[in-house]
């Protein structure tokens, strides 16, 4: 049955707030009920055998809440093949259409400088605020997902909302700096999906197969600002840019109602606290808790304040390992943006693409993906299996996947700048080549941080996040200028590209430094477990 399947949806929430269905919480942890609202009589029978249990005390706490044991239904973990895989794909939806926004806006870009009367720097400030807005948000959400209160569905529930309706301001907007506006509050609001994304993956993923899954996770983050200038391009074709941003809120409230009806709550700490919400609610008795519940009524806003804006900056500061892996992901992920300024460049001026043709050449990016994607899963089933089966494995193997890859960086940047002019395929080439170094750095940086930090986890993802968002968000307002001034005759993107090349390599350096030192420099840092 829905209610029963999809217990702790926002759908299911607004019901039960307002009375029209009820779930039955038993304390005693050794058995459950729960069923949508009957007769009086059969509910108030049951009520008072849930009354008795409770006061049987068969506990040293009878009023700690917890899970019924490692089998307990309503654990994520034990949830079906099929629930899981749908709160997955919610998430992959989530991050593939929240990234989207980022480039979407692209394709339209030299008519809305046009309308508003302003220069190309101006013009785009509506992608790199948006940038930065997706990394300063998760120094606020991602903390606010661990409360129980908040949780990760209602978050992601009304985020969502917020971020649908922008799309209307953005879409409607007269001047030029309503809509930067709009673009920076509309990426704080689709942050969650990156801040809190790969812990909802990993709420409802065994760990053995999180890698595997993340992989999944991390493709919809890419495929996102790939497809977006495709369908950004078409509306501008069909009707006007003002389009661009109907059919993103159109994409992203269908979105909203896929998430009302089928994603559930996946944070156990708070699933537990709706539990005891429920039967405090039944039995009257506020003396119910849960062990998150109880530690949070302790914090006060200083530590709150620690952990959400200090503690990610103390980080960058004062971790060797966190600057290094910081500086190297914050360049290839600018540079990965600085693409949005090179592609009209060479597919516009050079081959004289459609606009419509413009949005296609971005598809080399998803190819790219699948074949990263290959690539994580060789590292993953086959080395770092095989390390762990000989307990060998240690942090830093995460660091050879890094290793692996490096190369593709400089490459695919050396042959975008100088193949470019040769035949319009090296290029789209190139794209496939720099995802599979982006790809898969990623999945390297998270897994070697997640693993070093295990008790700061969440302030090094915040650190990396605002690190990468700042880099991506300068990177295109200097990337145009940059091209043009360093161009030369048949090759217009040739030495913008080495210069960036070049950092790539010299920072390609980092992976075969820190697997030699990393062990050592943990054992120096108060914060690596």
């Amino acid at each position: 049955m829905y209610f029963e399947t999809y217990k702790n949806t926002f759908a299911v929430d607004v019901l039960e707030y307002f009375g029209w269905i009820k779930f039955q919480e038993c304390a005693d942890r050794s058995s459950s009920t729960s069923w949508i609202e009957t007769g009086d009589s059969e509910r108030d029978s049951k009520e008072s055998a849930l009354v008795d249990e409770v006061e049987k005390g068969k506990y040293s706490d009878p009023f700690l809440v917890e899970f019924r044991g490692a089998t307990d239904p309503e654990h994520p973990h034990n949830w079906s093949t099929i629930k899981r895989f749908v709160v997955v794909f919610n998430v992959m939806v989530l991050t593939c259409v929240t990234y989207m926004g980022t480039s979407f806006y692209t394709p339209g870009q030299d008519l809305i400088e046009k309308e508003f009367h302003v220069g190309h720097v101006v013009g785009t400030l509506n992608l790199s605020l948006y940038i930065l807005g997706f990394g300063l948000g998760p120094l606020i959400f991602g903390p606010l997902s661990e409360f129980v209160a908040f949780g990760r569905q209602r978050l992601f529930i009304v985020t969502l909302f917020l971020f649908a309706m922008l799309q209307i301001g953005c879409a409607l907007v007269r001047n030029i700096a309503g809509l930067v506006i709009l673009r920076f509050l509309a990426g704080i609001f689709c942050s969650p999906s990156l801040a809190n994304g790969a812990a909802a993956v990993g709420d409802v993923v065994r760990p053995r197969h999180v890698p595997v899954v993340l992989g999944l996770w991390a493709i919809g983050a890419l495929v996102g600002p790939s497809t977006g200038p495709l369908l950004g391009s078409s509306m501008v074709v069909a009707k006007n840019w003002r389009f661009m941003f109907w059919l993103l809120m159109w994409i992203s409230s269908a979105t909203l109602v896929l998430m009302v009806f089928t994603y559930p709550e996946t944070n156990e700490d708070s699933i537990l606290y709706r539990r005891c919400q429920r039967i405090r609610r039944l039995t009257g008795d506020n003396r119910y808790y849960t062990v998150k519940s109880r530690e949070e009524e302790k914090l006060n806003w200083k530590d709150i304040c620690i952990t959400t804006l200090y503690r990610p900056f103390e980080m960058i500061i004062k971790e060797p390992i966190v600057i290094a892996l910081n500086v190297y992901h914050a360049v290839e992920y600018g540079v990965f943006y600085l693409f949005f300024e090179a592609f009209p460049i060479v597919f516009g001026d050079v081959y004289h693409f459609t606009r419509v043709e413009l949005g296609v050449s971005y598809m080399g990016f998803c190819v790219g993906c699948i074949t990263a994607y290959g690539v994580a899963m060789v590292f993953s089933c086959w080395y770092a299996a095989k390390k762990m089966s000989n307990n060998t494995f240690t942090p830093e193997t995460h660091l050879v996947l890094m290793i692996w890859v490096c190369w593709t960086l400089p490459l695919s940047l050396f042959l975008f700048g100088w193949a470019a002019s040769v035949h319009w395929i090296l290029p789209m080439i190139s794209e496939v080549i720099f995802i599979i170094g982006q790809f898969n750095i990623f999945q390297s940086v998270f897994s070697y941080m997640a693993i070093s930090y295990p008790k700061y986890m969440a302030s090094a993802f915040a650190g990396n996040n605002l690190c990468r968002s700042g880099f991506a968000c300068a990177f295109p307002l200097f990337g145009k200028a940059m091209y043009n001034n360093l161009a030369i005759d048949g090759y217009p993107v040739g030495w913008g590209s080495s210069i960036v090349g070049f950092c790539c390599l010299a920072l390609s350096l980092v992976p075969f430094v820190l697997y030699r030192y990393g062990a050592y420099l943990r054992s120096k840092s108060r914060f690596a477990g």
